[in-house]
C-alpha cells in the first residue's frame, strides 16, 4: 500500500470547461509535491467530465469524481471524504496558485504543530487585469486567536486554505445547505477553537467573474451576512453582544446594502424596509437618507442608483 499524500487538495466544478485546464496546470506546478489532488464534479452539463478525463491520463495524483448537482459546499466535503491526506487545501475551479503556494504554507505548520489553519493573501484579476491592491492591503489579517477578528471582517479566501482535516471535520465541515459564505462560516467555527496563521505573500489569483453567485446573488449574501451574525450573537454573547454599538453598526450597514440592492432591482417595499431597519439602528448618513426617500419616490431612485453608497464595514464575507 502507498503512503498517503499529506495534502489533499479539493476542486469542486461546475460547468467549468473555460478555466478549469488553467487551475489545474496550476495545481500541477506546485513546487510542494507530497499531494494528491481530488476533484468533484457537481454535474457539470458542459464537457467538464471529457476535460477531467483527459487530465488523469497524464496526471497520476489526479482522482476525480462525478455527482448530481448538490452546490459547491456538498461537493466540496465529498472531496473531503474521498482525501487521504491529513491537511485538506481548497481551490476553486477558477482561481490560480503561484508555484511556491503549498509549500511555503506546510513550514508555518512544520513550525507551528498547533495551528490548525493557515492561508495566504491573494491578488483578485479579470480580463481587465489585475486588481491594484491585495486582500491584505484592504483587509489586515490576523494569527492565533482570531475569531473576533474575523467576525468582523473577512480576510481568508477558500483557495487560499490549507486546514487540519481533523480540525474541519471537528467543526462540523462545511454545511451543504449554504450557497454563499460556506467557507466563512466554516472558518469561524474552527476559529472558535484553533490557532490560525498566514503567509504574506500574494500566493493566489482570484478570478472575478460576474456569473458567479456572490456576485449574481447579492440579497443572499447579504442575507447570509445577518444569518452568520445572529448566530454568533446567540452563541458568543461574551464576544458579540447583540445591543453594542459596533454590532448594531455591522447590521446597519448590512440592511442598507440590501436597500440598494432592492433599490437597483425596482423592488421599493423591499427597499423601503431594508432602510427603516438601517435608520432604526442608527445609521443617518446622508446618502442612505436620500436613497430611502427616493425607495418612496421612483423617480428620484434613477437619481440615488447613481449615488456612491457611503463608505461600509467590511461585509463578513467579501469576494
Amino acid at each position: 500500500m502507498t503512503t498517503p499524500p499529506r495534502v489533499t487538495i479539493v476542486i469542486a466544478t461546475y460547468n467549468a470547461t473555460g478555466t478549469l485546464a488553467e487551475t489545474l496546470a496550476s495545481v500541477a506546478a506546485q513546487t510542494y509535491r507530497d499531494f494528491e489532488l481530488v476533484v468533484v464534479d457537481d454535474g457539470s452539463t458542459d464537457d467538464t467530465p471529457a476535460l477531467l478525463a483527459s487530465h488523469q491520463a497524464t496526471l497520476p495524483w489526479l482522482r476525480w469524481t462525478r455527482q448530481a448537482n448538490a452546490g459547491a459546499s456538498a461537493a466540496r466535503m465529498h472531496g473531503v471524504g474521498m482525501a487521504r491526506g491529513e491537511f485538506i487545501a481548497f481551490l476553486d475551479s477558477d482561481d490560480l496558485w503561484l508555484p511556491d503556494k503549498l509549500a511555503l504554507q506546510m513550514a508555518v505548520f512544520d513550525r507551528n504543530p498547533s495551528t490548525a489553519l493557515v492561508f495566504t493573501d491573494e491578488r483578485n484579476f479579470s480580463a481587465d487585469g489585475d486588481a491594484a491592491l491585495s486582500r491584505f492591503q484592504q483587509k489586515p489579517p490576523a494569527r492565533g486567536r482570531v475569531l473576533t477578528a474575523l467576525f468582523f471582517g473577512n480576510f481568508i479566501l477558500n483557495s487560499s486554505v490549507v486546514v487540519r482535516k481533523d480540525a474541519l471535520l471537528d467543526a462540523g465541515g462545511l454545511n451543504p445547505l449554504h450557497r454563499v459564505h460556506e467557507g466563512v462560516d466554516l472558518w469561524l467555527r474552527i476559529a472558535e477553537q484553533h490557532d490560525f496563521d498566514y503567509v504574506d505573500q500574494v500566493l493566489v489569483r482570484y478570478r472575478v467573474r460576474p456569473d458567479s453567485i456572490s456576485h449574481a446573488d447579492l440579497l443572499a449574501c447579504q442575507q447570509r451576512d445577518l444569518e452568520i451574525m445572529d448566530y454568533w450573537t446567540a452563541r458568543r454573547p461574551d464576544l458579540f453582544a447583540a445591543d453594542s454599538p459596533r454590532i448594531r453598526g455591522r447590521r446597519a450597514r448590512v440592511f442598507e446594502r440590501m436597500g440598494r440592492t432592492m433599490l437597483s432591482r425596482g423592488d421599493y417595499p423591499g427597499a423601503r424596509r431594508a432602510y427603516r431597519q438601517a435608520i432604526g439602528l442608527g445609521l443617518h448618513d446622508p446618502g442612505l437618507l436620500l436613497r430611502a426617500t427616493a425607495a418612496h419616490l421612483p423617480a428620484l431612485a434613477k437619481i440615488a442608483r447613481r449615488m456612491k453608497p457611503a463608505k461600509q464595514h467590511t461585509p463578513v464575507e467579501p469576494r
